[in-house]
């Protein structure tokens, strides 16, 4: 970042400028570090012409004011084996502007003035963007340069296409960003500004190319230039709002500005170029929207304890996912977790063309820790976790509630095996098994729990007779380490009986209790 030393000002303005921002309100994180090359056209079908293009293109030789024939026939003459297509895309207005009041609610972070310029003249052409009023919060970042330095470094990870200018009045410093060159910045102190106004070259200025093109027939290249004319012949000759336009670039006259007011609720959506429904990428498509809507929250200091993910699809209606968590929060990770497990539930999925996420029933976080011992609250917060985990995992038609049940360990299932179903195997893999008919008088399964537990399992020395079927224990999927084993009663040939267990990926029974 090229910067210079700024003085002390009242009020101190900083214009983001994003040239691409076409292109990036419509293309998913996943390919921003990568992007495919993309092309904006002024109109649809073959006759459309470049009006801009992104990083990726402009590196294959793609300019703008080219054919859209022209634009692909240099797209395959830069690499004939490239498999990413040329993106075409045509202007959204309504999707730039929703992406930059997300961006512009982002920059609340550093400041309490966020503003969206209104357009002037080339805004496709040298990019739409925000306005940042920094010399209130300066001090609170350590000056100006550190404010514009930390805000620039938090939006690297985004992958973005950003021009930065600065400057006491916010028409200059929106002027000064749109000849910067891409991810450029650049802060002009009070005692400059005026010079570099004069400085400007108006073919790079964001006028209407009419401006521009009459002035370039009178000779004239710089905006001092232009200045310098007389004010009553410039008027008679031009748009009246040219001089209006002329005043604030000088700031001889006021810039009104609306500030930004921040929504009431969350929405954020994202958009995939090609339809696809496998959950791995569908979550790192929902990354984005999960992400902003917890910095929502922090900026707001609020929690959400529940919203909803809508899926949308070419020829079907949305499908429409409720995330729920036990207590208001603002984790990221713990959203996603429970995203992967709706979309595990929902099975077969039509391809995603568009994934939204939106949040509007916020609440206040209440502070506190957890205690050393659980208490009665907090042991209903952790069954109501559960419960919730449960329901998206399996529906929540599926699990109404929970109930408590003896048991050693928590059981994803119980499955019941006869003993006759491992005959065949040597000794070496346990004791001797008795025929499935000597079975028909012994306890029922499950029915058998030994009174003393043996400190540390051991094997049998003599073979013993079972006296009912396998029982298979398993830990559940929601624990980190897996557990599994058979268990199964035996009697010693004293008559003493036992409790038998061995690992469910085969191996030696061993006795881990007795009956008395």
């Amino acid at each position: 970042m090229t910067t210079h030393s700024t003085e002390r000002h009242e009020s101190y303005w900083l214009a983001l400028r994003f040239p691409e921002a076409w292109f990036e309100c419509r293309c998913p994180e996943a390919e921003r570090r990568q992007p495919p090359p993309a092309v904006l056209l002024d109109g649809g079908g073959r006759a459309g012409r470049v009006v801009a293009v992104n990083r990726a293109a402009r590196e294959r030789g793609i300019e703008a004011g080219q054919s859209l024939a022209g634009a692909r026939s240099r797209h395959r003459a830069h690499d004939p084996a490239d498999p990413v297509p040329l993106r075409c895309l045509t202007i959204d207005q309504r999707a730039v502007e929703t992406w930059l009041a997300e961006w512009g609610e982002w920059a609340l972070t550093y400041t309490s003035r966020v503003s969206r310029p209104p357009p002037v003249g080339r805004d496709v052409e040298n990019g739409p963007g925000l306005l940042l009023e920094i010399g209130g919060s300066a001090a609170l970042f350590g000056g100006l340069e550190a404010l514009v330095s930390r805000l620039l470094e938090a939006l690297q990870p985004w992958g973005l296409v950003v021009r930065a200018a600065g400057a006491g009045h916010p028409r200059i410093a929106w002027a000064l960003a749109a000849v910067l060159d891409d991810e450029a910045s650049w802060l002009c102190p009070a005692r400059e500004q005026l010079a570099a106004v004069s400085r400007l070259p108006l073919a790079l200025l964001d006028w209407p190319v009419t401006w521009i093109d009459r002035f370039a027939e009178l000779g004239l290249r710089r905006l001092g230039e232009v200045r310098r004319l007389p004010r009553e012949g410039v008027g008679m000759r031009s748009d009246p709002a040219l001089l209006v336009d002329l005043d604030r670039l000088f700031a001889e006259r006021d810039w009104p500005l609306a500030d930004l007011v921040p929504p009431a609720r969350y929405a954020r959506e994202v958009s995939l170029w090609d339809p696809a429904n496998q959950i791995d990428r569908l979550l790192l498509l929902a990354r984005g929207p999960l992400v902003g809507l917890g910095d929502f929250l922090r900026r707001r200091q609020l929690a959400v304890a529940d919203f909803v993910v809508w899926l949308d699809h070419e020829a079907r209606p949305s499908t429409r996912l409720e995330l729920a968590t036990a207590e208001p929060g603002r984790d990221v990770g713990l959203w996603q977790e429970q995203l992967r497990l709706r979309l595990e539930s929902v099975g077969e999925r039509a391809p995603v063309t568009c994934l939204r996420v939106e949040a509007e029933r916020f609440v206040t976080p209440r502070p506190g820790q957890g205690s050393l011992f659980a208490d009665a609250d907090e042991r209903v917060r952790d069954r109501q976790a559960l419960l919730q985990r449960l329901q998206a995992r399996l529906g929540s038609e599926a699990v109404n509630r929970l109930q408590d049940a003896p048991g050693l360990v928590p059981m994803r299932r119980s499955r019941l095996q006869p003993v006759s179903a491992y005959r065949g195997r040597s000794r070496r893999s346990g004791p001797t098994e008795t025929s499935s008919a000597q079975l028909g008088d012994a306890a029922p399964p499950g029915a058998f729990r030994p009174l003393w537990w043996l400190e540390m399992p051991r094997r049998p020395d003599a073979p013993v007779r079972y006296r009912g079927e396998t029982e298979r224990v398993e830990t559940g999927w929601w624990l980190a380490a897996e557990e599994a084993a058979d268990y199964c009663a035996g009697e010693l040939a004293g008559g003493r009986a036992v409790c038998l267990r061995r690992e469910r990926e085969g191996g030696e029974w061993q006795i881990i209790g007795l009956e008395d």
